[in-house]
């Protein structure tokens, strides 16, 4: 019986759980011990189950204390994320280190933990990344800027990346671990790369020379129950945001059947706009049921929800709120299979809503994506068991 320990430092949401799901529950039915990591406990148990040795992963608790906004590259991600204060990253670092003592796992999957990643420099166990694109950097130096659209500032995002790995290799330094070549190599030095996305939802992509493992949407949860109206249906899966209100007003407008399930948003805008038309779920839906019963998904970008809404063959009018779901709301507007909207752009909610509803256009790009991967997510997470499997023994 080996030991797999499952890691998860920076992010939120469902999705980081729901892709470990799968994989978790099939070491356990081969008899390994399987430890997690996690940075938000409160639902672990609901979406791993109760067989998993659950942790709470070292993460930093206080806000970076030179921010830099708007991020551009992976790396300025890792400065305001710890990387930014060698003081503290050593003690992150030795955190995840006493972890690894106390779990001595012989596979370690990161999804989203790179000061778990640099504490495991030098430990005897192997390694695999886990996850969509965004976290998962190609190894190029320098890291790609993100944020293209914005004035180029080569000669800065270098130096600034060099700062961030210069921390990092002081860490390694004093622990005695081996050093980082360029800060690509704490996402290189693993033994596979799971990324769990499709080459047209890559980040960074589509990349030459790697493999695309598929994604699985969550399939956890309870069917949607609709407003009994006429017209097609919309599903919202979104956070709160200071723009909500404006969506929720055309929302309303549009008087069309809609479910929303939102993350933190408060029971007063709920009263407020559920309708006859529109309502609020409190507990966490069935996506791929959800993807099968809907017309038009509403999301704030997030990787798990698009992959499900797409795979369904249905569009989506994407709201992100932060730089990875932008990038995926690109995407999905690169395929002609939805649109974004800013949050600063809250006048264009009620006219982008009625396009989409109005137009079969995205449905059937939407539905192009589906067809050309209808096989490949079941396909793929069969490969990726497999590969597990043979990285264990």
């Amino acid at each position: 019986m080996a030991t797999v320990l499952f890691t998860w430092e920076l992010g939120g949401g469902l999705g980081h759980l729901a892709t470990m799901a799968p994989v978790a529950r099939w070491l356990r039915e081969r008899g390994h011990r399987v430890a997690a990591a996690l940075r938000d406990l409160s639902r672990a148990r609901q979406v791993l189950g109760t067989e998993i040795d659950l942790y709470q992963a070292p993460v930093r608790t206080r806000p970076a204390g030179e921010w830099i906004d708007p991020p551009r590259t992976f790396a300025h991600i890792l400065h305001n994320s710890g990387f930014n204060d060698p003081a503290e990253l050593h003690a992150l670092t030795e955190a995840w280190g006493n972890l690894y003592r106390c779990i001595r796992p012989d596979l370690v999957m990161f999804d989203h933990s790179p000061t778990a990643l640099l504490a495991a420099r030098g430990l005897p166990a192997h390694k695999a990344l886990l996850g969509p694109g965004f976290f998962c950097p190609p190894d190029v130096y320098p890291l790609p800027d993100l944020r293209p659209w914005m004035p180029a500032e080569p000669g800065r995002l270098r130096h600034e990346e060099d700062c961030v790995c210069g921390n990092a290799n002081r860490v390694l330094a004093s622990l005695g671990r081996p050093q980082l070549e360029r800060l690509a190599h704490l996402y290189r030095d693993v033994e596979e790369n799971f990324l769990t996305t499709f080459r047209d939802l890559d980040a960074y992509g589509p990349r030459d020379k790697v493999h695309y493992w598929g994604a699985w949407p969550n399939a956890e949860g309870k069917s949607p129950s609709w407003p009994d109206v006429a017209g097609k249906r919309v599903f919202g899966y979104l956070k709160a945001f200071p723009a909500l209100p404006h969506l929720l007003e055309a929302l309303r407008g549009a008087a069309t059947p809609t479910v929303i399930y939102g993350d933190g948003i408060s029971e007063d805008i709920q009263r407020r706009y559920a309708c006859r038309s529109l309502r609020f779920e409190r507990e966490p839906l069935n996506l791929t049921e959800v993807g099968r019963q809907c017309d038009l998904a509403i999301l704030n970008g997030t990787h798990g929800a698009t992959v499900a809404t797409l795979l369904a063959g249905k569009p989506v009018l994407e709201v992100p709120l932060y730089l990875e779901q932008a990038l995926t709301s690109l995407k999905v507007a690169q395929l002609g299979a939805g649109i974004t909207v800013s949050i600063a752009e809250a006048h264009r909610f009620a006219p982008v809503l009625s396009t989409m509803l109005g137009s079969d256009a995205y449905t059937a790009a939407a539905r192009c994506f589906a067809e050309r991967y209808a096989s490949c997510s079941a396909e793929q997470t069969g490969d990726l068991l497999e590969r597990c499997g043979t990285l264990l023994n």
